[in-house]
């Protein structure tokens, strides 16, 4: 798989299990909790994905069934009790997102450089380094 489908629309793809669209209903009704971001405050019951399985494309809508429970301390711990929907409908494949240059000029502390590069790390931002001026 291409990695920029990796990078811009985090396209999942599982070779061994997912084979062939007759099974993403079923796949995804067992492995569906997984695409989901529940946690202590917060949480989610609808999720949008898109899976390839051969050359071919699929978005996949995934609803589910959300619980909690109330924490001694902090807010309600909040988790996927079980997937209610799963529907699926075969898309084109995506194209690679359009990108633009841009150029900026930076005075930050070590520190700074270290979030700011690690938030470029996380977020696949392309960069190249320039000499470095000091004030």
């Amino acid at each position: 798989m291409e990695q920029y489908l990796i990078d811009e629309y985090n396209v999942y793809e599982d070779k061994e299990w997912l084979a062939e669209e007759e099974i993403i209903e079923d796949y995804f009704k067992d492995e569906g909790r997984d695409f989901f971001d529940c946690g202590q405050g917060y949480c989610e019951n609808k999720v949008n994905i898109i899976c390839k399985i051969g050359d071919k494309f699929y978005n996949v809508h995934i609803e589910a069934d959300i619980n909690s429970s109330k924490q001694e301390y902090g807010d309600r711990l909040y988790w996927v009790e079980g997937i209610t929907s799963v529907k699926y409908e075969e898309i084109e494949k995506p194209k690679p997102k359009k990108k633009t240059k841009i150029v900026y000029e930076l005075s930050l502390t070590k520190e700074q450089e270290f979030l700011l590069e690690k938030y470029m790390d996380d977020f696949h931002i392309e960069r190249r380094l320039c000499d470095k001026k000091l004030d």
